[in-house]
C-alpha cells in the first residue's frame, strides 16, 4: 500500500495549490475542476489508502466501499478484521485461532501456499455485512474472494483494491446460520481460502477454470479442513429433507452453470458430491488424496484442472487409485464410468453388469460390465446420507442435458441409435427403475484449451453472458443455508445442450 501514500498527497497538494488561481481563463479552470475532483476523489476512502481501514464490493452497485474496521486477532498467517460499526454475537478470536493453526496449515498443505502480494505473509479476513442487498429472509452472500485485490489500486477505477490477500465473510446472516449449522462460518472460510489459494495459479497460467469444478473444490475444501461431510448439500442432492430441492438433481446439469437457473443451489451440491466422489476414490490415504487435489490446482506436471477434459487427464495420471482396467485409458470411457458409478450408487442401482454406452453419434448402445469398477469404487461412509435417502426424483423427464442424469422409478426410455449422441448411457433394474444420462461436456472431454464458448452444435462461438454472482442461497425450513457467494469472472457461460428424448 506504500505506493496509495505516495500518490494521494501530491495530488492534494496540487489542487489546493491550483484551486483559487487563473479564474479567467476556462480551460485552466476546467483543468483545476478536474483536479479539484481528483482531489475529492482521493479524500473518498483516504483511511483505505493511508490507513488500516479496508476496501470491499457493494455488490448491489460493482463499486467499492471503504470499511472502517477494528482488528479482532493477528495471528502468524491470519489476521481478522471486524466491521466496526457491526456486533457480532460470534467468537471471532476463537475462530482466527482455529483458522491460524487447523484451516490454514492443511488447505495450504493441500493446495500450496498462497500468494503474498503486500509482503505481509498473512491473509485477511474481514467479517462484515456483506454489501449484498439482502433484506429479511431472503438470498444473501456468505462470503466471497475478490480477485481485484491481486493487482494494484487504481484510484480511479470504481472497484479498489487493498493489494492484500482478502477474503469476506458474512458478519450478519452467516453468524445467524451458526444457530442450526454450528461449522457455517467456519465452513465458508475454508470455502473461500480455496478461491484465494487457486485464483494466482489461474491466473499465472492465463486459464480460467470451470465453475463446476473450482467450486466443487472450494465445497470437499470445507470438509479436508474437517468441516464435512456436508449433509445439507447431499440432501439437496438426493432432493429429501429440503423443500428447495425437490427432485434433487433429476435432470441438472453437472457442467452448465448459469446463476439465473433456479437449479444453482442443486448444482452446488451436484459439484460437492462429484468433486467428494473423485477425492476419495483417487487415493487409499488422506496424503494421497490431498496430493491429486494439488495437482488439480497446481498442475505442476505442467495441466490444470481447468476443464472437465483436463480433470480426467489428471485422475488417469496422477490419482494412485486409478486403474484403468477398470475405468479405461480414455478421458471419454473415463468419464462415463465414473459418472455411471456416481448416478447409480446415487440411485441405489447395485447391478451394473448390463450398462449401455453409446460411443459414437448416432449409433446403438453398447454393453459394458461395471460391476468390478464398482466393488472397487463404492461410496465411502462420507455419502451414508445419500446411501440411505438416494435420489427421489418427482417429474419423468422427457429431455437429456449434457453432463447431467435423469432418474426413473419406471419406465426408463430406451436408446434411440437414430438420435443417440456419444456417453449416451442407461442402466435399468428390470423393465422399471433406471437412469438415463449424457455424460459428456460441451467443450469435449480431450480439450486442453481455455473453454470457448460454442452454440448447441459445438460449433459456432455465441455471445457470453454477462459475469456472473452466485448468490448464496435460499431459504430452507430452519433458515438460509450459504453457498459460495460471488464469483467474481469475466469468462464466458458454458452453454449445453438439451435435447428430447426418444
Amino acid at each position: 500500500m506504500h505506493l496509495k501514500r505516495l500518490i494521494l498527497f501530491p495530488i492534494l497538494f496540487i489542487t489546493s495549490f491550483t484551486s483559487d488561481c487563473n479564474l479567467l481563463n476556462p480551460q485552466i479552470e476546467k483543468n483545476n475542476n478536474l483536479l479539484l475532483l481528483l482531489g475529492a476523489y482521493s479524500l473518498y476512502g483516504a483511511s483505505c489508502v493511508n490507513g488500516p481501514d479496508i476496501w470491499a464490493r457493494d455488490l448491489t452497485t460493482s463499486s467499492s466501499v471503504c470499511v472502517a474496521v477494528d482488528l479482532v486477532s493477528s495471528g502468524t498467517n491470519v489476521e481478522v478484521y471486524k466491521e466496526r460499526s457491526l456486533f457480532v454475537n460470534y467468537d471471532l478470536v476463537k475462530f482466527a485461532r482455529d483458522f491460524d493453526t487447523i484451516t490454514y496449515p492443511i488447505l495450504i498443505s493441500t493446495f500450496g501456499a498462497p500468494s503474498d502480494v503486500d509482503g505481509d505473509g498473512k491473509v485477511k479476513i474481514l467479517v462484515m455485512d456483506i454489501r449484498d442487498g439482502a433484506t429479511a429472509n431472503s438470498a444473501y452472500v456468505a462470503g466471497y474472494y475478490d480477485p481485484v485485490n491481486y493487482f494494484p489500486d487504481n484510484i480511479f477505477s470504481r472497484v479498489r483494491s487493498n493489494y492484500a490477500e482478502v477474503l469476506y465473510l458474512d458478519g450478519k446472516e452467516l453468524i445467524a446460520a451458526v444457530n442450526y449449522d454450528p461449522n457455517a462460518f467456519a465452513s465458508t472460510a475454508a470455502h473461500e481460502f480455496q478461491h484465494l489459494l487457486r485464483y494466482p495459479r489461474m491466473r499465472n497460467a492465463n486459464q480460467t477454470d470451470e465453475l463446476w469444478i473450482n467450486e466443487g473444490t472450494s465445497e470437499v475444501s470445507s470438509d479436508i479442513a474437517g468441516y464435512g461431510p456436508q449433509n445439507s448439500r447431499m440432501d439437496c442432492y438426493s432432493g429429501v429433507n429440503d423443500s428447495r430441492c425437490n427432485d434433487g438433481i433429476n435432470g441438472v446439469s453437472l457442467i452448465d452453470w448459469d446463476s439465473s437457473n433456479s437449479d444453482i443451489l442443486k448444482q452446488y451440491s451436484y459439484a460437492y458430491v462429484f468433486m467428494r466422489y473423485l477425492y476419495d476414490i483417487s487415493g487409499t490415504t488422506n496424503t494421497q488424496r490431498q496430493t491429486f487435489f494439488r495437482e488439480t490446482v497446481i498442475g505442476a506436471s505442467g495441466t490444470r484442472a481447468n476443464s472437465t477434459g483436463n480433470l480426467i487427464t489428471l485422475f488417469r495420471t496422477a490419482a494412485p487409485n486409478f486403474d484403468s482396467s477398470l475405468l479405461g485409458s480414455q478421458n471419454s470411457d473415463v468419464f462415463f464410468r465414473i459418472f455411471t458409478l456416481l448416478s447409480a450408487q446415487s440411485f441405489g442401482l447395485a447391478n451394473l453388469t448390463a450398462v449401455e454406452q453409446v460411443t459414437s453419434d448416432a449409433t446403438a448402445p453398447t454393453t459394458i460390465n461395471l460391476s468390478a469398477a464398482l466393488t472397487r469404487y463404492p461410496f465411502s461412509a462420507n455419502f451414508t446420507r445419500i446411501i440411505t435417502n438416494p435420489v427421489a426424483p418427482t417429474t419423468a423427464k422427457t429431455s437429456i442435458k449434457q453432463g447431467s442424469t435423469n432418474f426413473y422409478n419406471t419406465g426408463t426410455p430406451s436408446i434411440s441409435a437414430g438420435s443417440s449422441r456419444k456417453n449416451y448411457g442407461r442402466v435399468t433394474t428390470g423393465t422399471t427403475k433406471g437412469i438415463f444420462f449424457w455424460a459428456d461436456a460441451p467443450s469435449g472431454l480431450t480439450t486442453n484449451l481455455k473453454y470457448v464458448q460454442t452454440d448447441n452444435e459445438g460449433t459456432v462461438p455465441s455471445i457470453p453472458q454477462k459475469p456472473r454472482s452466485l448468490k448464496s442461497v435460499i431459504e430452507s425450513s430452519t433458515g438460509p443455508i450459504p453457498i459460495c457467494g460471488i464469483e467474481f469472472t469475466d469468462d464466458s457461460v458454458r452453454t449445453s445442450e438439451s435435447i428430447p428424448i426418444e
